[in-house]
């Protein structure tokens, strides 16, 4: 078979389906795509809740709770307690198979009559502003977190403790302002780096001790801005980027902007990492157009935030932790043979199912407990199950889905975009694919107004006091008008920014204790302002063909002098490469021999 090009049904772009791709369809027995890469992508990603929180009431208890669901919505919502309690039984909602009508259409209907989890916590105390963890602690306004202690506005810390304003932070302590960083103690503003103690303001480091503003270091002790310094010189030089102050931080982070500008980066971020393609891949090998792929990530195609051994997957986002043969899932693990599927856990020989946990062979299911052999939430027996899942599967390409914009939905393709759960603005595709109002609309997604808050401001960002050591510990009573809305009264504001602004912010007693202890100027940006920057320090999950910029004894430009003779000498580099950064960007992109010899 060779490779093919068809035309997305969602942008109308064509893609390219390769060989490889069909040898994997064929394996796991499901037709090729009819979405390009990238509409697949955004369909898992408006599957995935942002951190976005209303005020509701169990529909069990009557209980004041916090849910991920607006209660415009109609969904039924029950608090933890009820929804993992016994009372009650996900399969009473099952229902019979109507081969008059679309899969689904069944299938929408069933998920917005079961009750949903208000939000997603397992095996976590005190974690009651959060989604998406297991086994957390004294945590406030994390999402997709494991085993973390006492952390603050961040998203998927894993094994993290005493930090704050992460994302995709692994094995860190008394870190803050970090981006897909691990193995941290005492950092600071610290982007893709890993086993650094006691730096700030690093990117792309690797066993770093007591370094500030530094780019592309290996294991060195005492530098600032790449310059090496003694221990007793850096100690006094040091001195001057106190971070406690919030002038000192503007200042710093101009400075290491700069020398990042001036310094050559590789053309992709990996490490220990064999025949791959895409960004941030770390401890894989045989990936292909992977994004944010670490620990044991192998002969996999299309992931985004994957890993702890993922392994012979494709179309997989959030997901893994020891699965195997997924396809078009998002926000799973622990899962084998499971496809076009949401939020499952522990999950055997699973399709278009979402919220199952320890299920096996189930098709069309939601938020079921411990059974097998069920569609639609009905339970059957296993060979009552397999006589009626051949018939759906063909019955789904006689009656597909059409939805208002005439896209059919057949056997293979992932959910309807118009049967999220969430609205784009409420879900991970406005992190990664920002939109506003009138564009989402005009792509078909939902759009959520946000209820009009009435924060009564009792202090603007240019009237904190500017160190930390100056911060009254009455500050914790304050309501503090977030720096990108622009409040025209007390009570009336306008946001100049698309990035979910809640246009005032508070700071918390244990938040205030952390700046103290680490010794950081209090933020001038609301939570979610601060999580929406730290997305911009990754690269699109997108990849373009470049050349090296390399000229042999320079960059192109004679921005950076090389330090050392190339292989290719005085003449332009001749290596080719995909990367995530395009020529649009101010980087110098280096390709791997002439990163290596510069740096490593």
């Amino acid at each position: 078979m060779i490779n093919e090009t068809q035309k997305c049904q969602k942008c109308k772009k064509n893609f390219v389906i390769e060989q490889e791709d069909f040898n994997f369809y064929k394996k796991i027995k499901v037709p090729p795509p009819t979405f390009c890469p990238d509409c697949r992508l955004i369909n898992r990603l408006i599957n995935l809740s942002e951190l976005t929180l209303y005020k509701d009431e169990c529909d069990k208890c009557g209980e004041k709770i916090v849910s991920l669901f607006s209660p415009e919505t109609k969904y039924p919502v029950y608090c933890n307690t009820c929804w993992w309690g016994d009372s009650w039984d996900a399969v009473d909602y099952g229902i019979d198979y109507d081969f008059n009508k679309s899969f689904f259409e069944q299938y929408y209907d069933l998920r917005k009559i079961v009750p949903c989890q208000a939000t997603n916590i397992r095996n976590s105390i005190d974690c009651k502003y959060c989604n998406g963890i297991i086994r957390c602690k004294n945590c406030t306004y994390i999402t997709s977190g494991m085993q973390s202690i006492n952390c603050y506005y961040s998203q998927t810390p894993l094994f993290v403790k005493d930090s704050m304003d992460c994302n995709f932070a692994i094995n860190a302590d008394h870190s803050y302002e970090v981006v897909n960083s691990g193995g941290l103690y005492n950092t600071k503003f610290t982007y893709f780096s890993d086993e650094c103690m006691d730096c700030s303001f690093i990117f792309n480091c690797l066993g770093c001790t007591n370094c500030f503003g530094c780019i592309n270091l290996r294991n060195q002790k005492y530098c600032i801005f790449n310059k090496k310094y003694t221990k007793e010189e850096y100690e006094e030089e040091i001195k001057k980027w106190d971070l406690g102050s919030y002038k000192t931080i503007k200042k710093a982070e101009e400075k290491f902007l700069e020398l990042y500008y001036k310094t050559p980066r590789r053309f992709a971020l990996t490490l220990n990492a064999t025949n791959v393609s895409g960004d941030d891949i770390q401890n894989s090998k045989n990936c292909k157009n992977c994004f944010s792929a670490t620990h044991g990530v192998e002969d996999c195609k299309y992931i985004f935030h994957g890993g702890l051994l993922l392994k012979d997957s494709y179309d997989v986002t959030l997901g893994g932790d020891k699965s195997e043969l997924l396809y078009q899932v998002t926000g799973s693990t622990e899962c084998q043979r499971t496809f076009f599927s949401r939020a499952c856990n522990n999950a055997v020989d699973v399709e278009y199912s979402e919220n199952l946990y320890d299920c096996s062979n189930c098709f069309g299911c939601s938020k079921l407990r411990h059974k097998k052999y069920c569609i639609l939430n009905k339970q059957y027996t296993k060979e009552e199950y397999l006589k009626l899942i051949s018939l759906i599967k063909k019955q789904m390409d006689i009656v597909p889905f059409v939805d208002k914009n005439g896209i059919i939905y057949k056997y293979g393709d992932f959910y309807p975009f118009d049967h999220a759960m969430w609205a784009y603005n409420e879900s991970w595709g406005h992190q990664w694919f920002p939109l506003n109002k009138e564009e989402a609309i005009k792509k078909g997604f939902i759009w959520h107004d946000n209820v009009e808050r009435n924060y009564k401001i009792t202090i603007n960002t240019n009237d904190l006091p500017d160190h930390i050591n100056d911060v009254p510990l009455n500050i914790i009573d304050d309501v503090i008008a977030c720096e990108h809305s622009i409040w025209k009264s007390k009570d009336t504001c306008e946001v100049t920014c698309n990035e979910q602004c809640t246009t005032a912010f508070r700071i918390l007693p244990n938040e205030l204790s952390l700046y103290r202890s680490m010794k950081i100027a209090l933020p001038r940006l609301c939570p979610n302002c601060r999580h929406y920057q730290r997305l911009k320090k990754n690269n699109p999950i997108k990849l373009w063909h470049r050349k090296c910029m390399c000229s042999g004894l320079c960059s192109e430009g004679g921005m950076y002098k090389n330090t050392i003779k190339h292989s290719h000498g005085d003449k332009l580099c001749s290596n080719e490469f995909e990367t995530a950064i395009n020529n649009e960007r101010k980087e110098i992109v280096y390709c791997k021999d002439c990163y290596q010899i510069e740096f490593i």
